[in-house]
């Protein structure tokens, strides 16, 4: 297997079938952009998300981490709903809010809130029973 088709398994795994094709068109195509999808998938994917060391939930909790504090919001719900697949449940990605609030301060925290009401809604989330239970989207 290439590193290519290891990244997109890693993708798809995470963030579904629809999330890995957009993927791999925009690696494998000559429009701008390409080169950066490519490391995407060839490195960050298929290199980084596979070490041995970290679980893809640790994973996940790391990266998570990251978008909050970089304020980062459309990376922060991409990286929650790819936490979600990967067995997190919506309390510990609200502990991992809690955790980092006295770190990073309540406008880092409200950015990534309102982010991640946005992944709770659209997957159907939002109700008592899904709250400490649910584990992945796909």
């Amino acid at each position: 297997m290439t590193n290519r088709e290891a990244g997109i398994n890693v993708v798809r795994e995470m963030m579904g079938d629809q999330a890995a094709a957009k993927l791999s068109a925009s690696a494998d195509s000559n429009t701008f952009g390409a080169p950066i999808a490519a490391y995407a998938v060839d490195q960050v994917f298929a290199d980084i998300w596979t070490r041995p060391g970290l679980d893809r939930r640790s994973r996940s909790l790391v990266s998570m981490s990251v978008m909050i504090a970089m304020r980062q919001p459309h990376e922060f719900a991409i990286h929650m709903g790819a936490g979600l697949n990967n067995g997190l449940t919506l309390k510990e990605v609200e502990e991992v809010l809690i955790q980092a609030l006295p770190y990073v301060g309540y406008p880092a925290i409200a950015t990534a809130l309102v982010a991640a009401a946005e992944v709770i809604k659209e997957h159907g989330l939002d109700s008592d029973e899904n709250y400490a239970g649910h584990r992945g989207l796909l």
